[in-house]
Formats: C-alpha cells, structure tokens, sequence
C-alpha cells in the first residue's frame, strides 16, 4: 500500500509544470465566461490539461477532480484535485492575488496539499499530520490562542451574504486587524504563521478546497467547514482555518453564533 509521502515528488513536478506554465503565458491571456458566470482564461485549460496528462501517464489508477475538466474515477482510493488558477479573477487583472492548487485524497480525505504561487515562486507544501514546508522549508503556524490578538484574512467579501457575513463582521470586531480579499495565499500566510485566522464564505468547491486542508493541518493549524465539520473530496460551501485548536474553537463559536 502507498504512503501519501510516495506521491510528493510526483506533486512538486506537477506544480513545476503549471509554474512553467503561467509564467509563460501570463502576457497571452484570453478570458472567457462560463455558464455559472465565473470567468476561465486559456491558462486555466492549459495548466489543468497539462496536468491530466502527466496524471494518466504517471498514475493511471488514480482518480483526478478538477474546476475545467471535470471528474474522472472519484471512487478511487487516490484522487487528485486540481485548481489550475484560484483566483482567476486577480489573475486576468494581471494581479498576483492567485494560485494553483494541487491536491491529493485518500480514500476522499485531503492528505497532501500544494499552494502554488507561479510568479513568485511561493510553493507551501503540506501533509496531513506530517508536516508543511515552504520551498522546501519547515514552517508553522503562530499557534495563538487569544482572539483578540489575531490577525485575520477575510477571502472574497462579496462571498458571504447574508447568512455568513455577521460572523464575519463579529470576526472582524474581535480580532486586532483583518487582511482583505486574501484567496488561497492567506491559508499558506497562516501555515507560516503571519496571519492567524481565514476564512471563505459559501461559493467554494471541493477543487477550492482540498489542496488546503493538508497545508493547514501540516502547519499545526485546524481548518473546517463553519460548523466544524471535516473537509473531504466532497466538501464546498464556507470554511475557516485557525493557528490553533483552542484559537479554532473560538472562532467557529464566534461565527455561528445565532445562526440557524
């Protein structure tokens, strides 16, 4: 049987390749919008399809999950997923506000996990319970306790609507300073321990997701849905990350409190 460790060089290629990828291409964009009105560039084909191709080559008995191609084999005991540009959006604006998102599942439980920043050459690579590394690096979360104390990345404000946004706006009274608009790159900021607290409204999905939780946990860090359920291949919708258990507990307190 396979340790998920087995899959991390094969990993660190995949996200060289899309690397390659965007930096060649990031002055060639052409955007297009897809039916959920959410924008695609050729980028994000060419990154998945790229990807896809050295997945079928490398490992054909693994299931892959990705935002432009779809799904193929989920009921597979390794799945990867793929998001070749969160932040399509920054990316076509030629911010730099975006990622990939590399992700690999174990029987539909997130275990390794690469946040991918092209242009910068940011790469935060987590393992469930086994560790996160930045550029090849150790790192940590802060591991704080007091709210009060904490600095918070808030991803996509026009993310949460009604239902999520007076956690969030109780989240940001309660801590010392908020980050705004912070995408996949706050939950790497949070693994290394320079912002304390993130967290998505609603509109996420399991490609979104997954590459995530692995980083987080490595780190030190807890990450959940609002409620506090665990996040797997199946998860979408809000979820938050925090440097420490006790830090997550209040948090998640915060953030649900009087809803239904």
């Amino acid at each position: 049987m396979s340790d998920i460790g087995d899959f991390r060089e094969l990993a660190d290629r995949l996200a060289d390749t899309a690397r390659t990828i965007v930096r060649e291409g990031r002055d060639r964009l052409a955007m297009d919008i897809k039916a959920d009105g959410s924008p695609v560039t050729a980028i994000d084909r060419a990154v998945e399809r790229a990807l896809r191709e050295i997945l079928a080559r490398e490992a054909p008995d693994h299931g892959v999950l990705g935002e432009e191609f779809g799904p193929e084999g989920l009921d597979r005991e390794f799945v990867w997923v793929l998001d070749p540009i969160d932040g399509t959006k920054q990316f076509a604006a030629g911010l730099p506000g975006f990622g990939v998102l590399i992700a690999l599942c174990r029987n539909a439980r997130p275990e390794l996990g690469i946040i991918e920043q092209p242009l910068t050459g940011e790469r935060t690579l987590g393992l469930s319970g086994g560790g996160c590394w930045l550029n090849g690096r150790p790192v940590r979360t802060s591991g704080k306790t007091d709210l009060a104390e904490c600095i918070a990345g808030i991803c996509n404000p026009d993310s949460f609507g009604p239902s999520h946004d007076p956690g969030m706006q109780r989240l940001r009274g309660a801590t010392r300073w908020n980050v705004w608009d912070t995408g996949c790159l706050g939950y790497a900021s949070l693994a290394r321990g320079t912002i304390d607290v993130t967290i998505n409204g609603p509109n996420l999905d399991a490609f979104d997701i997954c590459a995530l939780v692995p980083v987080v946990q490595g780190a030190g860090g807890s990450i959940t849905a609002w409620d506090g359920g665990a996040l797997t291949l199946q998860s979408e919708g809000a979820i938050v990350a925090s440097a420490s258990e006790e830090l997550h507990a209040a948090v998640c307190g915060l953030l649900n409190d009087g809803r239904a």
